[in-house]
């Protein structure tokens, strides 16, 4: 789990500590490194007197890394070619010890202390609420700057360091009244104080191959990794729980809205159905009564007028064309019945044969069904006065 977490969650942001104990104090070199990709840059460099300004001033945020120096640290060359310094590299116990080795030209070059010396620096960091990741003995760390600084002599605090292609040869300490020097490192000045500490920020961040160190089981970044995704996670799960709830607002508010505009349209919706019953419940009732009445016909009644009228001969008159007459005298208050399959035709004519012909005509209508000839007078003036009932086959 932390190597798929550590892919993602990176520690950028570090202050190295550079604790020297002296005699009756401890001096605190600190170096706040910023990482971005590939780039490692300074951002601060302080001495403080005390462990109380150093937490004052630095805080308790960024994870640090301690580099113990002084009193109590020993530096020593190993050449596994003398045998007194095979000898005493086998009776060495380990256990009993924090050092920090790494590869020189010839020889290696070792700084340890004694392991109770580490533990009561490492405790007093984290009772001040410090997150320790790792530590580191002495300053032999400042050589991993020499393929940049490219120099024979470097001072790393109180050790003078010679190199020979660009790898260390020797060591010897350095006066402390001696003038510090200070070195170009990309963009950043660094002091010999401050060298150390830079080179185990390397250390860490690059994790060289010629270096070996005492592996602390309790000290690991396991921890700040976690803590990091926890708090990330947090900050996330806090993002996506207030975005939740204003989308859920916004769509409580616009389902609303919509909610409102149909409860709205519902009701015309309502209104218009139970109009439009209504109006199919007045054309059932007119409809009702127009089938009572006997005006509906399959066929407009101009049709059978104009069928008639144009069949009339020039000299028969029509007095009268009344299409589906009504069936009794209308009175008022009272529903009118209509004969729907018949019309009455009232006429005269000084001409028989012409009304004859025309009687004939009408029977080849294929709209007719029978005729009937209700009356057949002559007046004085030898004119003939005539009645006829058509009845219609289809209505």
């Amino acid at each position: 789990m932390v190597a798929v977490l550590s892919k993602f969650i990176k520690i950028n942001d570090l202050n190295v500590v550079g604790v020297i104990k002296k005699e009756d104090c401890e001096i605190y070199n600190v170096l706040t490194i910023k990482k971005k990709a590939d780039k490692i840059s300074i951002v601060s460099q302080q001495t403080f007197e005390t462990i109380d300004e150093l937490t004052r001033k630095i805080g308790e945020k960024t994870p640090i890394l301690i580099v113990l120096e002084g009193k109590g640290v020993l530096n020593k060359e190993i050449n596994s070619e003398n045998e007194t310094d095979v000898n005493w590299q086998k009776n060495v116990d380990y256990s009993a010890i924090y050092y920090t080795d790494l590869n020189g030209l010839q020889s290696n070059f070792i700084s340890f202390c004694r392991k109770n010396i580490v533990e009561e620096t490492i405790l007093k960091f984290q009772k001040n609420g410090f997150q320790v990741i790792d530590i580191y003995i002495g300053s032999f760390l400042a050589t991993l700057l020499n393929s940049v600084i490219k120099k024979e002599i470097l001072y790393a605090n109180s050790l003078r360091l010679d190199f020979e292609h660009e790898k260390l040869v020797r060591f010897s300490k350095q006066d402390e009244t001696e003038k510090s020097e200070k070195y170009k490192i990309g963009n950043d000045i660094v002091s010999s104080v401050y060298l150390p500490l830079y080179g185990a920020a390397i250390c860490f961040f690059v994790n060289p191959k010629g270096v070996k160190k005492t592996i602390n089981p309790v000290l690991n970044n396991e921890e700040l990794i976690y803590k990091k995704a926890f708090n990330i996670l947090g900050i996330f799960m806090l993002i996506f729980f207030f975005t939740s709830l204003l989308v859920s607002y916004f769509i409580i508010q616009y389902y609303g809205t919509k909610n409102a505009e149909l409860n709205l349209q519902s009701v015309y919706s309502n209104q218009s159905y139970q109009l439009i019953l209504n109006l199919e419940s007045q054309k059932e009732k007119k409809l009702s009564i127009l089938k009572e009445s006997g005006v509906l016909s399959s066929k407009f009644l101009t049709f059978y007028s104009y069928e008639i009228i144009k069949m009339v001969p020039v000299n028969i008159s029509l007095n009268e064309l009344n299409i589906i007459p009504l069936k009794e005298e209308y009175k008022e208050n009272k529903k009118a019945f209509f004969d729907n399959k018949t019309i009455i035709i009232k006429g005269e004519t000084f001409q028989e044969s012409s009304f004859n012909f025309w009687l004939e005509d009408l029977k080849k209508m294929n709209w007719l069904q029978h005729f009937e000839i209700i009356s057949l007078k002559k007046d004085k003036k030898n004119k003939s006065v005539f009645e006829i009932k058509i009845t219609l086959k289809n209505v």
